[in-house]
């Protein structure tokens, strides 16, 4: 195995790593950048691109890459769904998600029903969770964007998870979790079936059931057939499949893999891999495969890519262990078969940072 260090600063947060494969070959990574303990990722966006497949990376700000378009906050650009269309279109969709407002306007946000939580780092703001849904469009390659917006009823607040499924035939499915009235944890699904013209709103299995699960990653195992698998606080992960393109969905099983968030990557032989955050110790990040499309998985030869986290971030005195600041893999296949998984880690120095690692199958 081969790591790399994409951005790591004494004194700054640098986690959760988005990795896109785009489909020139080209490979970029977005990273929400704090001085402070920065779970919400409100503070700046960053973007590295790698035209060597992972070998090298360099800030780039090229208004063309998905990770530079434009967005209401830096949570609203880290979480959605972002791509160019067949004919062109730029497309994002997901949701608003959280955004500082001054800390007078709590008040007002509560009213609303929305969620408000402190500020990280700034005692005059508050964060306020979103209960909305947005589409943006430009079809003069981001000169000029059209945006509409939906407000989801009986939701405090929810959030897209980037790990959404382009289906073959172009139907786009963005996992969303949310909270519901009740303070319970709910999975749905923003789906288009037509490049982004028509959205529809639809439940997950685990919204039926009661199940509590939030960050979900989806997969086309086959063509129509989607495969979910959804974190549980301190539990494996869920499993949800759907047999028609995302409409509708199973009721939620456990898998035997006990780790999260996950993210799903289909390889080119057909084999499925799992890459999840293990949060136990030894802590780091773990990868498993499946040879039968996710329907069983080999546990009997989980990758360990890491096994040297476990140490608090720096900004954080208030926990013995640093589960929460690790994690997040997300993996794609370079041309030689070999796979590259993002992810972020902290070391003993404390320093939360983004890495890459670089390893094969």
């Amino acid at each position: 195995m081969n790591h790399t260090i994409l951005y790591k600063r004494k004194g700054f947060y640098g986690a959760f790593p988005v990795l896109t494969h785009l489909p020139d070959g080209r490979l970029t990574v977005g990273i929400p950048v704090a001085p402070f303990h920065d779970h919400y990722a409100v503070a700046d966006w960053m973007v590295l691109l790698s035209e060597d497949e992972g070998e090298t990376w360099r800030e780039s700000d090229d208004p063309t890459l998905p990770d530079n378009w434009p967005g209401t906050s830096p949570r609203e650009i880290y979480d959605r769904f972002a791509a160019v269309m067949p004919d062109g279109t730029y497309l994002c969709a997901g949701t608003v998600g959280w955004k500082a407002y001054p800390a007078e306007e709590q008040g007002d946000a509560e009213a609303q029903g929305l969620t408000v939580r402190p500020h990280p780092n700034d005692k005059g703001a508050i964060l306020v969770g979103s209960n909305k849904l947005f589409v943006q469009r430009s079809t003069d390659k981001g000169q000029t964007w059209e945006r509409d917006e939906w407000t989801v009823p009986g939701v405090d607040h929810m959030t897209a998870f980037p790990r959404s499924a382009w289906l073959a035939d172009g139907t786009i499915l963005v996992p969303v979790y949310g909270s519901d009235s009740d303070a319970q944890w709910r999975t749905y699904i923003w789906r288009s079936a037509d490049g982004g013209k028509t959205w529809r709103w639809l439940t997950m299995g685990s919204y039926v059931t009661g199940v509590s699960g939030n960050e979900t990653s989806l997969l086309e195992v086959s063509p129509g057939r989607v495969l979910a698998h959804t974190r549980t606080e301190g539990s494996n992960l869920l499993e949800t499949w759907s047999d028609d393109g995302g409409r509708t969905w199973s009721q939620p099983l456990q898998t035997p893999i006990w780790g999260y968030p996950p993210h799903l990557l289909k390889l080119r032989d057909g084999r499925i891999l799992c890459s999840f955050g293990y949060r136990r110790d030894p802590m780091g990040v773990r990868a498993v495969l499946s040879h039968d499309g996710g329907v069983t998985w080999d546990m009997d030869n989980v990758v360990v890519l890491r096994d040297d986290g476990g140490t608090p971030s720096e900004f954080r005195t208030d926990v013995p262990s640093g589960g929460a600041d690790i994690g997040y893999p997300i993996s794609t296949q370079l041309s030689d078969g070999s796979i590259l998984t993002t992810y972020y880690i902290t070391l003993a120095d404390g320093v939360t940072h983004s890495v890459a690692t670089r390893w094969e199958v």
